[in-house]
């Protein structure tokens, strides 16, 4: 007889099986198509065994948003290992200051965009549910996010004080840096195969521009 400790990781097994048929579905048909016998299907168990792992779609939903939220808490731990923020003065030269900040938005947006490629169906579901059918879905998606700016806002007060320069409502700073390496990350999913030169083409460095544009603002707004 199986112990209790395999049970449990059979069923821990059986509970991540589900979630990734889940988000194979939604890369397909997307999550409001979702059944709880589309998803047992594709797992390849029977659909009443389904309730033995949740109760129903939205809370595997939830589920979902807690993996991706646990992704981009990694994500955000080593990007804060690379950004740094040198000390500088509002008088250097515009060509100065945006090396300087590139010094924190370039390992921001490449180590995000990076953590998306590898979690392209988790990340996505999380990005494209923020507007979604789901209440549930929207709740923890949006408290999540929430939780996401806050660590994000604390770094940037960190990095600001360090370097001896304010950057103002580091709050919104860090919501619009997510915002953007989001869009930009979305962005690349749907052009998956982009080329620098295209119209679509080198994404995440379009991204750091728009991050370098955003700190220089808040910078000389400060």
């Amino acid at each position: 007889m199986p112990s209790r400790k395999d049970l449990k990781k059979q069923k821990e097994k059986t509970s991540q099986a589900l979630i990734q048929a889940a988000l194979q579905l939604c890369a397909e048909e997307g999550y409001a198509s979702l059944s709880l016998r589309s998803v047992a299907r594709k797992a390849g168990i029977a659909p009443t065994s389904f309730y033995r792992h949740f109760r129903e779609i939205d809370e595997m939903g939830v589920a979902m948003v807690a993996q991706a939220k646990e992704v981009m808490d990694n994500c955000l731990a080593q990007a804060r290992k690379k950004m740094t923020f040198p000390a500088i003065k509002k008088s250097d030269s515009p060509a100065h200051l945006l090396k300087s900040i590139e010094c924190m938005t370039r390992p921001f947006a490449e180590t995000f965009i990076n953590f998306l490629k590898k979690n392209n169906q988790l990340l996505h579901l999380f990005f494209q549910e923020r507007t979604g059918s789901s209440e549930a879905m929207r709740k923890a998606i949006f408290d999540a996010t929430d939780q996401l700016t806050e660590l994000l806002a604390e770094d940037l007060k960190q990095l600001s004080e360090s370097s001896k320069n304010k950057l103002g409502d580091v709050r919104l700073i860090s919501e619009t840096m997510l915002t953007i390496v989001s869009s930009s990350g979305m962005e690349m999913l749907v052009h998956p195969k982009a080329k620098p030169g295209d119209i679509t083409g080198d994404i995440t460095g379009r991204a750091i521009q728009k991050l370098n544009l955003l700190l220089l603002g808040a910078l000389i707004y400060e």
